[in-house]
């Protein structure tokens, strides 16, 4: 069952983006920043064996003990940026309202390191409004969470919170152009966007 039959935010109903972006033969996924681990879980469902990673302990013993985990997933308390993950080791790297809370640059290339040739990297992160368009998106998100909490179905995450995020959105879309050329962009509700990006395979000549 995905967490997101039973619990909602906003975080949960854009996993849609990161499923979506799942490479048609992908058997293994890293999810950064996992913190109660129902993106994981999400991904789980799908098939794939997944690693949780976070450095929150209390995160990491909520995703281990929830009813949701299986011999499918494995949550590690630790720093992304230290652990000894073998490069291009995933096939998909996935990073749900996370980035916001170390250097963005920093970040993305630590993923994209991890993720093998032909592989996609799928991010939701938080970054502050660039203009109209996001201050619009950042009410539709507001309503949405109402009408949620409402008919209580409004879930609220345990995991640590950075505020405000550092980033404005179109500054986020620059780091995403610099860093990872190709890649899908998109404004979401309540500060977010999303970056969707498949890793080239390089070609060798003989």
């Amino acid at each position: 069952m995905k967490s997101g039959q039973r619990r909602w935010n906003l975080n949960i109903h854009y996993h849609r983006i990161v499923l979506d972006s799942i490479p048609a033969d992908a058997t293994t996924a890293l999810d950064i920043g996992s913190g109660n681990g129902l993106l994981s879980f999400d991904l789980a469902a799908q098939g794939l064996q997944v690693v949780g990673i976070d450095p929150d302990e209390a995160s990491i013993d909520r995703a281990r003990s929830d009813p949701g985990c299986s011999d499918r997933t494995t949550f590690l308390h630790g720093d992304v940026f230290t652990y000894p993950f073998e490069a291009g080791s995933f096939d998909l790297v996935t990073a749900s309202a996370m980035l916001h809370h170390v250097d963005a640059v920093k970040g993305i290339r630590r993923m994209a390191e991890l993720v093998r040739p032909g592989g996609v990297v799928a991010i939701v992160g938080f970054a502050n409004p660039s203009g109209p368009v996001d201050w619009a998106l950042i009410v539709a998100g507001f309503f949405a969470t109402k009408a949620r909490a409402v008919t209580g179905r409004y879930w609220e995450h345990h995991a640590p919170i950075r505020w405000p995020p550092p980033l404005t959105i179109d500054e986020m879309r620059t780091v995403a152009e610099l860093e990872m050329p190709g890649a899908t962009f998109k404004r979401g509700m309540a500060y977010r966007y999303s970056i969707v990006w498949s890793r080239p395979i390089t070609s060798t000549s003989p």
